[in-house]
């Protein structure tokens, strides 16, 4: 566990801050990011020829209808951009965002301290591994034990990555796919006992199928990781649009359930396998649904801002999506502002502060 005087207080990039000092949170972004594992090449040829070329106003309807066909689309990588992005964030009244982009897709730390610095927003950072896809032969994933990527884990949070001394503030998002891969449950199990070790919790980027929730909390309750720290992510991919009885199933386990992919319309290649897609009217009534089952505790919020077609500039609706066009939803279809405060203030500050 963390020492006393670090309890209830949250680890940002410059620095340790009280969790009052959060406010509206996004739990779930990315600044930097590169998705390029998700690269699918298509076989039809005009679309081979679309799937290569940087994205502009006469490709962009091909990139909409084809996010993981789409190269250019996949990486964020403009520290300048993503600075300009998050600023509408701020504008709009956020205050924090948690950078959940894995050490092995992207991680920079120092390039979130100069985004923190350039903005004035807090600015967590993760650490975790990815999906199995993305892992590398330098990686040597399968050689390596839970105990040695768990002490990984533990130093990131405490003494910061390698000798740069930025800190991590929690755990994610780990990649788990459907069924585990070896190395991901390796992934998994050390960050349960990570957890243990620094009182930070775990998010976690689940395979697409009802049942791999469930076995991801199995194995971490193995390990004596504490289920009530842990956020399941996509949680609106993850089940049917109408498995209202799952989704209260998992809040039971005392699971936080990660509605992240607002602003991600309707439109999933087939290719995906995702056939249910909701929009996100479709994610307000989802957590209406939680709320009247008595699991507004349970409930985070975000973006998970990860490709170019999520930003402004490219027609997406950015980090301030949920402030700027979602929040006027949620108070028009009955959901009051008491709730939405839980839902953007309390709840990401209960899951983002050391205990």
């Amino acid at each position: 566990m963390v020492e006393q005087n670090v309890k209830g207080k949250a680890q940002t990039v410059l620095g340790l801050v009280e969790g009052s000092e959060l406010g509206i949170t996004l739990p779930h972004e990315h600044f930097l990011v590169d998705a390029s594992s998700y690269m699918r090449e298509p076989s039809d040829p005009e679309e081979k020829k679309l799937a290569h070329q940087k994205i502009n106003m006469e490709n962009l309807w091909y990139a909409r209808y084809h996010k993981f066909s789409c190269e250019d689309n996949l990486v964020l990588d403009d520290i300048d951009m993503a600075i300009r992005e998050a600023i509408h964030f701020k504008q709009a009244g956020g205050k924090t965002i948690v950078d959940m982009t894995p050490i092995n897709i992207g991680r920079v730390p120092q390039t979130l301290v100069d985004i923190a610095k350039a903005t004035s927003l807090n600015i967590i950072m993760g650490t975790a591994y990815y999906l199995a896809m993305s892992y590398t032969p330098e990686m040597k994933m399968e050689s390596r034990t839970v105990e040695s990527i768990a002490q990984e884990f533990t130093r990131d949070i405490t003494v910061g990555v390698g000798d740069t001394g930025i800190k991590a503030g929690i755990i994610g998002e780990l990649g788990c796919s459907w069924p585990l891969d070896k190395g991901e449950e390796k992934v998994l199990r050390a960050a349960g006992i990570a957890q243990q070790e620094t009182g930070a919790a775990i998010n976690i980027h689940p395979g697409g199928h009802p049942d791999a929730p469930f076995a991801y909390a199995k194995i971490l309750e193995e390990v004596g990781a504490d289920t009530n720290r842990v956020v399941l992510s996509h949680t609106e991919r993850g089940f049917p649009i109408s498995a209202r009885s799952e989704r209260a199933r998992l809040a039971e386990k005392g699971c936080y359930l990660e509605f992240d992919q607002f602003g991600f319309d309707a439109q999933w290649p087939l290719s995906t396998g995702t056939l249910d897609p909701p929009n996100d009217v479709i994610r307000i009534t989802m957590i209406m649904e939680l709320i009247e089952d008595g699991f507004l505790d349970r409930i985070l919020v975000s973006q998970d801002v990860c490709t170019k077609l999520a930003l402004r500039f490219y027609s997406g609706g950015g980090y301030a999506h949920i402030l700027k066009n979602i929040k006027p939803k949620m108070l028009a279809k009955g959901m009051t502002e008491e709730q939405i405060h839980t839902l953007l203030v309390d709840n990401p500050r209960r899951i983002n502060t050391f205990v």
